[in-house]
C-alpha cells in the first residue's frame, strides 16, 4: 500500500479510516461530514491526508458524487471489516439511539415490499421523533448481489437467494403465498376462482425483466399457457390497471391485500398449486457487528411482526 508500509502505526490517525469509510458509504464530503458531525472543511482536510497516506486520489468527483478509485475499492475490503471488529469490541454494551443519530439508512427492496415498509417506517420516524433518515432503493432477487456490492446499502429485503457467498449474511423474515386480484365490477368470476376461469381469463403479468414467471411455469406443466394481456415490471402499476381492465393479477399475498384495500379489488386464492416464497434480510458480513446495522435489521423484524407477515 505504498508509503503506509514504511511508517509506524502510531503515526497514523485511525480517525482517518473512519472518514474513509464514511466517504465510501455516503459518496459525498457533505453527507460524510453530516454523518460524522464534522464540518465539510474537516472532511476535506482528512481526505487530503488520506490521499497522501495512500498515495492515491481515492475519490474523484462525478455527476453522482464522489466516485471511489480502484485503490479505494480495494482498501474498503479491509478497512470496513476492521472498523466493524473494533466497533464490536468497544461498543459491545452500547445501544443505537435513533433520536441522537443523523445517520441515513439505505435499504433496498422490490416495490411490493416497499408499498408496506415505506409508509410504516416513515410513520415510525414521525411518531417516535427519530433523527435518523431512511432511503429506499429498488432491487430484486436477481440483482441483490449487485445491490449489496454498493457500500452505501445497509440491508436488502428480497426473496432468499439459492446460493450466498461467505461475504454475505441472510436472515429469513417471513414466508407467504400468492393470491389473485381482480376487479369484480369488470369480471364476473366465482369466489374463489375456478381453475377453468383462471386459465380462460386474461392476465396482467408482473415481472422485473418482462419475462415468464412462476405462473407461466405452473400452467406450462399443466399443458396450458397464460393468457397474458400485458406485462409490467413494477407492482405499483397493478391497481390502476385492474381498475380499468378485466384482467387477473397473481401476486404475493402481502401486496395483494394492500392493493385490494387501496383500489377496492377482490383478493382470492390461486386455484393452482403454487410454490411458497420466503423474504430474507441480506447484508454484508463486514457490517454484521455494527450496532447501527443490528438496529436497522431489528427494525425490519419489528415491521414483519407488526404487519403480521
Amino acid at each position: 500500500m505504498g508509503s503506509i508500509n514504511r511508517i509506524d502505526l502510531h503515526q497514523v490517525d485511525l480517525n482517518l479510516l473512519v472518514v474513509f469509510q464514511a466517504l465510501m458509504q455516503e459518496g459525498s464530503v457533505t453527507r460524510a461530514g453530516y454523518k460524522l458531525s464534522l464540518s465539510q472543511s474537516a472532511v476535506s482536510a482528512a481526505l487530503g491526508r488520506l490521499r497522501k497516506l495512500f498515495d492515491d486520489p481515492l475519490f474523484e468527483r462525478s455527476r453522482s458524487g464522489m466516485t471511489p478509485t480502484p485503490k479505494a475499492l480495494s482498501l474498503s475490503l479491509s478497512i470496513g471489516p476492521s472498523l466493524s471488529t473494533i466497533a464490536a469490541v468497544i461498543l459491545d454494551d452500547v445501544e443505537f439511539e435513533p433520536w441522537q443519530s443523523a445517520r441515513t439508512f439505505h435499504l433496498a427492496m422490490s416495490d411490493d415490499i416497499e408499498m408496506l415498509f415505506g409508509p410504516w417506517v416513515a410513520r415510525q420516524k414521525l411518531d417516535h421523533n427519530w433523527s435518523v433518515n431512511f432511503a429506499i432503493h429498488q432491487t430484486n432477487s436477481h440483482l441483490w448481489r449487485e445491490t449489496l456490492d454498493d457500500p452505501l446499502i445497509d440491508v436488502v429485503l428480497t426473496t432468499t437467494p439459492a446460493h450466498m457467498a461467505a461475504d454475505f449474511r441472510a436472515e429469513p423474515m417471513f414466508s407467504g403465498d400468492y393470491r389473485c386480484v381482480h376487479n369484480p365490477r369488470l369480471l364476473n368470476l366465482s369466489n374463489p376462482l375456478t381453475t377453468r376461469e383462471y386459465i380462460e381469463t386474461r392476465h396482467l403479468r408482473v415481472s422485473y425483466d418482462l419475462q415468464r414467471g412462476w405462473v407461466d411455469e405452473v400452467l406450462a406443466a399443466m399443458g396450458h399457457q397464460r393468457n397474458t394481456l400485458c406485462t409490467i415490471s413494477h407492482f405499483s402499476g397493478i391497481g390502476p390497471i385492474l381498475l380499468d381492465l378485466p384482467v387477473i393479477a397473481t401476486i404475493p399475498e402481502h401486496v395483494a391485500v394492500r392493493v385490494g384495500e387501496m383500489f377496492d379489488l377482490r383478493v382470492s386464492p390461486v386455484p393452482l398449486q403454487m410454490p411458497r416464497f420466503t423474504i430474507s434480510a441480506l447484508w454484508r458480513t463486514e457490517v454484521d457487528g455494527l450496532i447501527e446495522n443490528q438496529w436497522i435489521r431489528q427494525l425490519c423484524n419489528t415491521f414483519v411482526q407488526v404487519q403480521g407477515l
